[in-house]
């Protein structure tokens, strides 16, 4: 106890003063004190646009620096009419040459089991990211009522984001671990059939497929979400409550407006996060790389045309909340 007393009474009454007269120092003849007094006098919308720029600022200087010139060259390979290895002058060099569309005529022309591999992306990923997104907040929205060992069941929900590595997720599809193969032609199906007609029968049944996929999908969503549903002023649920309000109504009224920023988050990540995940297109892009029928240019247009499907799901969802926030505004 008296060698701890020593070592507090020299840390506060030493140490500390020195390393405080340190930082000012520091803090006075580098300017930092100067750009702190003119921070605080900016409106508060302008600094928290500045702080949020400083975030990504790391992830600016990276793309500029890695991901700008990698970007370039597979826009230059997807509009070519050739990228390739070629002998010249007895040495092989990687060429491009010619600007064009050929390698997109030579898609949706030539191709027509790449085009159903593309539908099947879009239609795909139409179908699981918003149930991804029910998933989540109905998960957030359990783990955040206060009961007994609830923090137990946030670590068990949060282990699959823990485990769903590339490899790992590759596996479990390579060996159908993420199928439910009692839901394809039992009773179930015939069910859904019988009562819901059309396409929409297939769109419910191909979801409930997807529903351990879906289980895995959804433990960073479940966090940002639960995240927010804790931001929430517990305050405005009260007063909601003594005018009589119901749960439900305050799930649509103040709940759900207070989500849509972090909807919007999920949206992207999902989307971006699913995309990646073995599908029919990565498989064909990764086979025209190392196959001497198509090539880099090729597999770089598919590339992109799997991109432009990830901006225009996301810009469907975005535009569908967009529209839902306006209601509340």
């Amino acid at each position: 106890m008296k060698e701890r007393s020593k070592l507090s009474t020299f840390f506060y009454y030493k140490l500390r003063p020195f390393l405080t007269k340190v930082k000012e120092f520091i803090f006075k003849y580098t300017g930092i004190n100067f750009i702190s007094k003119k921070f605080r006098q900016l409106p508060k919308k302008t600094r928290r646009a500045i702080t949020g720029y400083i975030f990504i600022l790391p992830f600016i200087i990276g793309f500029f620096l890695f991901g700008l010139r990698p970007i370039y060259n597979s826009i230059k390979m997807a509009l070519a009419d050739f990228a390739g290895s070629k002998i010249i002058d007895g040495s092989t060099k990687f060429i491009i040459e010619g600007f064009g569309l050929s390698q997109f005529k030579q898609i949706f022309a030539e191709n027509p089991e790449h085009v159903e591999a593309i539908l099947g992306v879009l239609g795909d990923l139409m179908i699981v990211v918003p149930l991804v997104l029910v998933f989540s907040l109905i998960l957030a929205l359990l783990v955040n009522k206060k009961l007994k060992g609830i923090k137990i069941f946030r670590t068990i929900f949060f282990i699959p984001v823990i485990l769903l590595s590339g490899n790992l997720i590759r596996y479990f599809q390579n060996y159908n671990l993420l199928d439910l193969p009692g839901l394809r032609g039992g009773a179930m199906q015939e069910m859904v059939q019988l009562y819901i007609p059309g396409n929409f029968s297939d769109i419910i049944v191909s979801a409930f497929d997807k529903v351990v996929l879906i289980l895995w999908l959804g433990g960073v969503q479940t966090l940002i979400f639960l995240a927010g549903l804790q931001k929430t002023d517990k305050l405005v649920y009260e007063a909601a409550a003594i005018d009589g309000a119901t749960g439900w109504e305050m799930f649509w009224k103040i709940t759900f407006p207070s989500l849509i920023p972090l909807m919007m988050i999920n949206i992207v990540y999902t989307t971006v996060i699913y995309a990646s995940l073995g599908n029919p297109l990565i498989s064909a892009i990764s086979q025209a790389t190392v196959g001497a029928e198509y090539g880099r240019d090729y597999a770089s247009a598919l590339a992109w045309i799997l991109f432009a499907i990830e901006l225009l799901v996301i810009g469907i969802y975005l535009l569908v909340l967009y529209f839902a926030n306006k209601r509340y505004e």
